[in-house]
């Protein structure tokens, strides 16, 4: 069986709360054809800080935003912080969540989401083994729709540590996936060799202002072969079973 990895493009906040901007996004990416696309959606207080104020986008919009994305074939996600949306969300058939990793102890966010039955994402950007076995214990049950990201916020190029998404696929059985801090998109491309579930890369439009996610973002107008290229590269990876085969190289002798 060959691997299969759920490709998810991070729309995020960088819209920078103008809808006109968003629907650039959409249409981008409409093209480069993730496998799913997120918004950041952040509590009422985070809005109505003076660095923060003008970020939000009206219900309204993601309304038609997840039908839009659901016509082109594309799943719809939020990373969510506000508990008290998630009735929302779930009215207009978001198809997963993420946690952001400032909230992996928000253990009534995350008791909500699980609840929703649909694929619950966490970030583990701030959290250590130790840090993380607590959120495992702090859960009621184990829930089938959790799987762990693994992702370092830094711009080290050692601390990006790769080898952590087998590790802590075996010590926590859990499915873990990837998300891309890195200003060197090539981490994606890198992460593949330990068949992450998921990826996830934030996305950033053409215009010239600052991002609320922007050196870690891949521009839009690479997504496209971006996304292309890990498509590519996961047929490399094979079922892991050492087959006999005859000599497929033109013109080369056995």
């Amino acid at each position: 069986m060959n691997y299969k990895c759920f490709i998810v493009a991070e729309i995020g906040m960088n819209h920078m709360g103008d809808e006109a901007y968003a629907d650039e996004y959409l249409k981008a990416l409409g093209v480069a054809h993730p496998d799913g696309i997120t918004f950041q959606v952040q509590t009422p207080a985070y809005y109505q800080e003076k660095s923060h104020q003008g970020l939000v986008l009206a219900n309204e919009y993601y309304r038609q935003a997840a039908r839009q994305v659901r016509g082109l074939g594309i799943q719809f996600g939020v990373s969510l912080c506000d508990t008290e949306k998630v009735p929302f969300f779930e009215e207009i058939g978001t198809s997963f969540y993420k946690v952001l990793s400032k909230d992996i102890g928000n253990r009534t966010l995350v008791s909500a989401l699980l609840a929703t039955r649909k694929p619950v994402y966490v970030s583990t950007g701030l959290s250590d083994e130790d840090e993380i076995g607590s959120f495992f214990a702090r859960l009621d049950s184990e829930p089938s729709n959790l799987t762990l990201i693994h992702t370092q916020l830094s711009y080290d190029d050692a601390d990006t540590n790769l080898r952590a998404i087998a590790k802590l696929r075996e010590e926590f059985e859990t499915p873990v996936a990837f998300g891309l801090h890195s200003r060197d998109a090539n981490a994606l491309y890198a992460s593949l060799g330990f068949a992450p579930s998921a990826l996830f890369f934030y996305v950033k439009g053409a215009r010239q202002i600052t991002h609320r996610d922007e050196e870690h973002a891949v521009p839009l107008a690479l997504c496209h072969e971006m996304v292309a290229e890990i498509h590519r590269l996961k047929t490399m990876l094979g079922d892991g079973t050492k087959k006999k085969m005859g000599n497929r190289i033109t013109g080369q002798k056995k």
